[in-house]
């Protein structure tokens, strides 16, 4: 067996990860901002790599193997995931198996994590099918847009496609909003809600 074959990927990373906090730690403040963005970049790389084995690993069944009754119960428990975000993967890597250039774009850094999340997202919506002939389109969008710009994107094409969809969406949204403001005892205002995406759009603003 050759020396290469015997390299553990997983030790190279950890001893990786420790360079790059040690480094962060250390480097001078005006070092970091282009080293963060390189930092990013590798993190939406590896991030890839992670949901195309959680697709893998879902899709063969080894979570039942280890005693787990579902994919997502195996990785909340394993890999520090709530339900939501675990789901989010596994439909990442549902998604982009049809979805040839943004998973070759997710898995080179040039497409972020969130922006690979709302493709994947609008394409269960409305099939993959559909949003491979807008797939050019769409991944120069998210080279342009940061991720709250880019999900008016998505939602438009949502919209366009499935309007019916989109305003039942839109319409169980608004419903479910709720706004709490109450103050503490020492003075403190506590402000706790959940809001539509039009009215967040407008906090926001």
């Amino acid at each position: 067996m050759c020396e290469a074959s015997r390299v553990d990927p997983m030790a190279m990373l950890a001893a990786a990860a420790d360079a790059v906090v040690a480094f962060f730690a250390e480097a001078p403040p005006a070092a970091l901002g282009e080293a963060m963005i390189d930092c990013r970049r590798q993190m939406d790389r590896l991030e890839a790599g992670f949901t195309q084995a959680v697709g893998r690993f879902a899709a063969n069944r080894e979570y039942a193997a280890e005693g787990a009754p579902t994919a997502v119960s195996w990785l909340k428990a394993n890999c520090r995931l709530s339900a939501g975000a675990a789901a989010e993967r596994l439909n990442i890597a549902r998604q982009l198996d049809q979805l040839p250039d943004t998973g070759q774009a997710f898995t080179s850094g040039e497409l972020g994590y969130q922006h690979a999340a709302l493709i994947a997202r609008v394409a269960s919506q409305v099939g993959a099918d559909t949003v491979r002939e807008a797939e050019g389109d769409l991944l120069k969008m998210a080279s342009d847009f940061d991720p709250n710009r880019f999900s008016l994107v998505t939602r438009r094409l949502r919209h366009v496609v499935d309007p019916d969809g989109a305003l039942a969406d839109a319409n169980r949204a608004y419903e479910q909003r709720y706004l709490q403001v109450s103050p503490s005892l020492d003075g403190i205002i506590l402000i706790d809600g959940r809001l539509d995406p039009e009215g967040g759009a407008m906090l926001q603003t």
